[in-house]
């Protein structure tokens, strides 16, 4: 995978056991410390600690309900992380003993079209057609799919 390649290249310097502190105890600081902890270069006895304000995921990380989309990202120069960040999700779960991970199709729809009537979008969106919901029967813009 492409966080495989990532990770070859981060190499740790000089021998003996590391003491390393992460800030932050939300999704991205726990994801340093874990691939930290998961890194073949981290020499044995070093300490991983992170330094949380309150508790982990108490702030926007712990809020999200579990929702990622894979295109997310608005095609910045972060994108490529947006997408191994979603890639990294489906790998993970298994190893870290997670059941509730499940993907699902979801839609970004946005409002728009003709607002003097209903417009048949289904037929509009041949490729969507089998995710759109029953209950999206009105005008609408851009319709893609998310992850």
């Amino acid at each position: 995978s492409a966080f495989q390649t990532t990770r070859s290249v981060i190499k740790m310097s000089a021998s003996g056991p590391k003491n390393i502190v992460v800030i932050g105890g939300g999704v991205q600081g726990t994801s340093v410390a874990f691939q930290i902890a998961e890194s073949t270069s981290l020499p044995a006895g070093s300490t991983i600690t992170i330094l949380e304000a309150n508790k982990i995921a108490s702030a926007a990380s712990g809020k999200g309900g579990g929702f990622m989309a894979r295109q997310w990202g608005d095609g910045g120069p972060t994108q490529t992380l947006h997408e191994l960040a979603f890639d990294m999700y489906e790998e993970l779960c298994p190893k870290l003993g997670v059941e509730s991970y499940r993907k699902l199709p979801v839609l970004s729809v946005s409002p728009g079209g003709n607002k003097k009537g209903k417009q048949d979008n289904k037929s509009k969106n041949k490729q969507l057609s089998d995710i759109f919901p029953t209950w999206l029967d009105g005008s609408i813009g851009r319709v893609s799919p998310l992850g």
